[in-house]
């Protein structure tokens, strides 16, 4: 038997319930697990009205383990572990402001230092959607993440180079992006340029008329 395990939320109901048919494919069992709060619940009849796909509630006993300090600290010596969790919770986050069912999935009520907490983040992302909060981390050390090394020697070494290169590449992608863009007054010019040879045309045109008269 297959389970699929759903803690973010896909942007509309009918992609939520294919995931959910993938798990019994080829004359195979499965189950698919949704984690919801208290205050989501009226998806559960949402689904059950709109994708005609009703939902039973899973209930079972079992010690919560903090696993944060051992992830956080697994993550403060590997880079891909780090980058791992920021990108869990960046999409974790855009799932909820793109979902169809804004009026049930809010961010605004999420618990962000938990959800922090939960995601075992050494720094939170700067995201549009977190613009106006203040969100404090918990952490029992402070970690340089910008110094936090690739396990694999060939991926730090190259992020070590873009690193040592990287004042250099941004001028020189600074400047083509330039040359490829011309300036406003180079726009307005060549507006002004193409609006006299319309006239010109025009003119012209209405001249052939005349002699034609």
């Amino acid at each position: 038997a297959v389970v699929s395990t759903q803690s973010g939320h896909l942007r509309r109901a009918e992609e939520f319930v294919h995931r959910c048919g993938r798990t019994a494919r080829m004359g195979c069992k499965g189950n698919a697990l949704l984690f919801l709060l208290p205050n989501e619940m009226a998806y559960v009849n949402f689904l059950s009205i709109n994708q005609k796909a009703p939902l039973q509630e899973y209930k079972t006993e079992f010690p919560v383990l903090d696993s944060t300090p051992k992830i956080r600290k697994l993550a403060s010596h590997d880079r891909d572990m780090y980058e791992k969790g920021v990108r869990a919770f960046v999409s974790f986050i855009q799932s909820y402001t793109k979902h169809m069912c804004k009026a049930i999935f809010i961010l605004k009520e999420l618990d962000m230092e938990g959800l922090v907490e939960s995601f075992a983040l050494l720094k939170v992302p700067k995201m549009p959607e977190l613009k106006n909060r203040t969100i404090e981390l918990n952490l029992s050390v402070e970690v340089d993440v910008e110094k936090i090394p690739y396990s694999d020697k060939i991926r730090e070494k190259a992020r070590l180079k873009r690193l040592e290169l990287g004042p250099i590449l941004d001028k020189d992608q600074k400047n083509k992006r330039f040359k490829n863009n011309p300036s406003w007054t180079k726009k307005k010019e060549q507006k002004v340029k193409k609006e006299k040879r319309k006239f010109k045309k025009i003119v012209a045109k209405s001249k052939v008329v005349e002699t034609m008269d």
